[in-house]
């Protein structure tokens, strides 16, 4: 081995590198060399400095129609009992259709499903009462 740490060739062997530790032989590899980022540019009031930000997100984009059939859903049982929950049925199978339709760019899915629950338990409910005033009304009718 020479004084730099480089280990030297026997002469008879051709094939081996001689800078390549054999045996016990232990050589440092050099540092690898530095290379600094490249330099800032001025870049435009509106852009990151950063760099661009990646052309498809991270997360799926909430569909807004889901988010509105969702609210219709919760102020049936409000205002407009029957008029906002098939409103809100139509709209959850129209943000439905645009997700399925975004291959993966828009979600939802849970708000639609959440939407068709709460309008469909809420219709139900109305049928129940009608069906209830109904029978009240008939009861009472046929007392007197």
């Amino acid at each position: 081995m020479r004084q730099d740490g480089r280990v030297t060739q026997p002469p008879g062997d051709p094939l081996r590198d001689p800078n390549q530790p054999t045996g016990g032989e232990y050589v440092t590899p050099p540092p690898p060399a530095y290379q600094p980022p490249p330099p800032a540019s001025p870049s435009s009031p509106g852009q990151s400095p950063w760099g661009t930000p990646p052309a498809t997100p991270v997360a799926p984009t909430t569909e807004g129609t889901a988010i509105i059939a969702l609210v219709c859903a919760i102020l049936s049982w409000i205002a407009l009992p029957v008029v906002l929950a098939i409103v809100a049925l139509v709209l959850a199978r129209s943000a439905e259709r645009e997700i399925d339709q975004s291959g993966g760019q828009k979600g939802g899915e849970g708000l639609v499903t959440a939407s068709r629950w709460i309008a469909w338990i809420h219709l139900l409910v109305v049928a129940m009462i009608i069906a209830f005033l109904a029978a009240f009304v008939v009861a009472v009718a046929i007392a007197r």
